[in-house]
């Protein structure tokens, strides 16, 4: 049977298609012509070993939202080959496997990480097999982290089986560094939160009039003229680069909290910011601390954030957008999407990802009228 392989970088990100048939350069992937899985996020986006993990696919059609009942999910244990190009194991792409463990159907499913994720993916070495030479650790990627990977099954009717990879960032904490880096990287560590679009403006040209769409509420009519050109703007949250006692963020120096419990725990009045005590992040661009391996320092860094478009109709003039690491201050990202030349009903997707895992989705609808 011919396998048709996608792949997403994590919660993280891209989906990549991989066919062994030669690429249509005309093809805009934001175009919604088929079935297909545009995201899957983690919740929480960052975890430790052994913690329950809530994923979510967004698995659409040119017609809408599509029935996610066929979605099979599996953790996947095995590790990429240090030699072999690739983002995954191939053994991860498959329908069952010794190396995989089912955690459901369905749009949304749940299940626990590997006790040994660490060793498998992190930055502990696995342990060595008997007569086989000790395995190193895995590399972390350009942000430090380490992922578990979760494969996802789509059986679509009338076509070749495809394969989505999402994944979890985990806690695994830092490898290679001394013990007074550890300390301190452990004392500011806060897990990755996914980014969220607070809103969606759409403007028009004429007279740079601007309606705010709220991604969580009912999307209001929004009415363009068949052809017409109009600049659609993704908005984020302002993440605080210093603690703010009452933003209801926990930040880095509002307490001292075991990494693996967040805030709540560790609150206490004397002390601490006691209204922002919630295991939670911001949902924009987070601050973070980095171990650069070369050189063997922590770095404060903030994550990049980008935004895929897609819609059913009608053409956007580039296929992503968004923020690289430098522009961590700006909290919106915009494209331009001309309407289809008659009238109809397009359906529109949006997709954030920050570059540590996180992933969140929203949709619309726009109206293309006389």
């Amino acid at each position: 049977m011919v396998k048709t392989r996608y792949f997403a970088l994590g919660a993280l990100g891209l989906i990549w298609l991989i066919t062994s048939c030669r690429p249509d350069i005309e093809e805009r992937p934001s175009l919604i012509q088929s079935d297909r899985l545009l995201a899957i996020s983690s919740t929480p986006a960052e975890a430790t070993p052994a913690a329950s993990v809530t994923y979510q696919a967004l698995f659409v059609g040119v017609d809408g939202p599509v029935d996610s009942a066929d979605l099979n999910w599996a953790l996947c244990t095995a590790r990429k080959p240090l030699a072999k190009s690739g983002p995954i194991s191939d053994l991860c792409l498959a329908s069952n496997a010794d190396l995989l463990t089912d955690i459901g159907s369905g749009e949304t499913v749940t299940g626990a990480l590997p006790r040994d994720v660490c060793q498998l993916f992190g930055p502990s070495p696995p342990p060595a097999k008997q007569d086989e030479p000790a395995s190193r650790a895995a590399d972390p990627d350009t942000t430090g982290g380490y992922y578990q990977p979760v494969r996802v099954l789509a059986r679509v009717p009338g076509e070749p089986e495809k394969y989505s990879v999402g994944a979890t960032r985990l806690i695994c904490g830092l490898g290679g560094a001394t013990q007074k880096q550890s300390a301190e990287y452990n004392k500011n560590f806060r897990p990755n939160e996914n980014p969220k679009f607070t809103a969606l403006g759409v403007r028009r040209a004429a007279g740079k009039v601007e309606l705010t769409i709220p991604p969580d509420e009912p999307s209001p009519t929004v009415s363009v003229k068949p052809g017409e050109t109009v600049t659609l703007r993704a908005h984020w949250a302002t993440c605080p680069l210093k603690p703010v006692c009452g933003d209801g963020i926990c930040g880095a120096g509002e307490n001292d909290p075991d990494p693996t419990k967040g805030c709540l725990e560790d609150c206490t009045p004397a002390a601490d910011c006691t209204e922002d005590c919630a295991p939670k992040g911001c949902t924009g661009s987070e601050p973070y601390q980095y171990f650069d391996p070369l050189q063997r320092t922590l770095i404060n860094r903030r994550e990049a954030i980008r935004v895929s478009w897609f819609a059913n109709d009608g053409r956007f003039d580039h296929e992503r957008t968004g923020r690289a690491e430098a522009e961590g201050d700006m909290t919106f990202s915009d494209n331009a999407w001309t309407a289809p030349n008659k009238p109809t009903t397009v359906l529109l997707w949006a997709v954030i990802r920050d570059d540590r895992g996180g992933v969140g989705f929203a949709s619309h609808t726009l109206a293309v009228k006389r």
